[in-house]
């Protein structure tokens, strides 16, 4: 999921400015509602790297603890 933070970030800029800006055209409500999905989507992706990389901060610090306490 961290590597579409990027994708997501662009697609939720594009479908803003496309749906917010007031113009009126036939696919406006489909270009919010991709706005919408694409923000929840970058919002759980920013989420996950953030949760994903703490988690494997802390596996990485067990694992050195370990090999000194191994080597002691």
């Amino acid at each position: 999921m961290k590597k579409f933070t990027l994708h997501f970030l662009i697609i939720t800029i594009i479908s803003a400015l496309l749906g917010f800006t007031g113009l009126d055209f036939p696919g406006g409500i489909v270009v919010r509602l991709i706005c919408l999905f694409a923000g929840i989507g970058l919002m759980v992706s920013c989420l996950d790297s953030v949760i994903i990389s703490r988690s494997q901060r802390k596996a990485r610090r067990q694992t050195k603890i370990q090999n000194t306490e191994l080597n002691s």
